[in-house]
């Protein structure tokens, strides 16, 4: 006799049925759940990337309701770099596979820098001597 068997997996978090081969954002995480061949569920999770340089920070995205990669947070780290020019600000902003989405850099230029005074030391204009 044949018998039927029905081929989905049952994603005990949300108890959502998934067919073998669908895949779906859990609601209200960042998670990305697949029904293997196997009956097994296979979960994709935003990951912090390894090896970025600089301060960084966690920028979370502003939109709700995104589909699974897009939902994941951004990573914006910041580097300073001194010359005797000034100093040059360098931001960039990773995707959480490490990817750089985009980069600024802002250069802070010193303009006449003022004359530090010695301690008994007198300010006068330049004198110029004339002989006759």
């Amino acid at each position: 006799s044949y018998r039927y068997q029905s081929k989905f997996c049952s994603d005990t978090y949300s108890g959502r049925q998934l067919y073998v081969g669908e895949l779906y954002t859990r609601p209200g995480q960042c998670v990305r759940v697949q029904c293997l061949g196997t009956l097994h569920l296979w979960e994709d999770s935003c990951k912090t990337p390894a090896g970025l340089k600089g301060t960084c920070a966690v920028v979370p995205q502003t939109e709700t309701d995104l589909e699974y990669p897009k939902c994941c947070p951004l990573y914006e780290c910041k580097t300073y770099e001194s010359n005797a020019q000034g100093e040059v600000e360098t931001t960039n902003t990773y995707e959480h596979t490490g990817y750089l989405r985009r980069s600024y850099v802002t250069e802070l230029i010193r303009i006449n820098k003022p004359h530090q005074m010695e301690p008994g030391e007198i300010l006068t204009a330049p004198a110029r001597k004339y002989q006759v």
